[in-house]
């Protein structure tokens, strides 16, 4: 039986830990085949990012069109878009019905001058919104919920009506992940569903490792997708696999700064 195909659309990580390198290792863990399309290189190491390297509108184009004409994406999860005509040009593609069960991480982190940061982030916001429609899945954090919603996501209250507001704007899903927010010892992301908010909650794994966590998790989303989970079944699998794979990596030390995750930790037998 031939794996599944996912097709992850974002930025290449110099140090591994997130982006494509997270996503890539995502798949693999979960014995699929991995296709990607790099809209950006980043200069980045444990401690940071220094430099953003934005891939030409065509060449990311060329990239998408050159997979999607030969393999059998069965889904496609989307990252980092260093600028709002990637974005726009990625959504184009999903308009057309050519991203099936597409899964958004609305990653909004630029290049260039910090000082520019805040009129870029919103200028991605708003190209995010013309892909958002076509994504079954949506997956923000809350500083992600914020800039896209247009007010402060801070309580689980927040999240679950950050997460109506956007899927009032296309998306079936929104998870709103909590990150660093901890109640009760658990960490607690929301899940707007069939028009309801769902917390859920998992215990807080302390580590410094957490490196692509929110690209795991998302690129996890859209793998479980094609196994035939629905949604709100992926989004929670996804959820254990990832607390699984920082556990696991939590006495690492890569780097001087926060390091990445484990996304092998699970056995194959665990994985269906």
């Amino acid at each position: 039986m031939d794996p599944s195909v996912v097709l992850t659309v974002g930025a290449s990580d110099s140090s591994g830990g997130s982006g494509i390198q997270a996503d890539l290792r995502t798949l693999a863990a979960m014995r699929m085949h991995g296709a990607s399309v790099v809209t950006a290189v980043v200069s980045r190491n444990t401690r940071g990012t220094t430099d953003v390297y934005p891939q030409p509108t065509t060449v990311v184009s060329g990239q998408l069109g050159s997979v999607l004409d030969d393999l059998p994406v069965a889904a496609v999860k989307t990252g980092m878009f260093p600028n709002p005509d990637t974005a726009i040009a990625v959504a184009a593609r999903a308009r057309s019905g050519a991203l099936p069960n597409l899964v958004v991480d609305p990653v909004l982190t630029t290049g260039g001058d910090p000082r520019a940061a805040g009129a870029s982030r919103r200028g991605l916001a708003a190209a995010l919104e013309r892909l958002l429609p076509h994504a079954l899945v949506a997956t923000p954090n809350r500083e992600e919920a914020s800039l896209l919603v247009g007010w402060e996501v801070v309580t689980p209250d927040d999240m679950a009506k950050a997460a109506a507001q956007l899927a009032a704007g296309g998306p079936r899903y929104v998870v709103v992940t909590g990150g660093d927010f901890v109640a009760a010892g658990d960490a607690i992301d929301v899940l707007w569903a069939d028009g309801a908010a769902r917390l859920l909650h998992s215990p807080r794994v302390s580590s410094r490792n957490t490196d692509g966590s929110g690209a795991t998790f998302a690129t996890a989303v859209a793998a479980r997708l094609t196994l035939g989970d629905d949604p709100a079944e992926a989004v929670a699998w996804s959820k254990g696999f990832v607390g699984r794979a920082i556990s696991d990596a939590a006495d690492w030390r890569i780097g001087a700064g926060t390091g990445p995750i484990d996304q092998f930790g699970w056995s194959a037998l665990t994985l269906r």
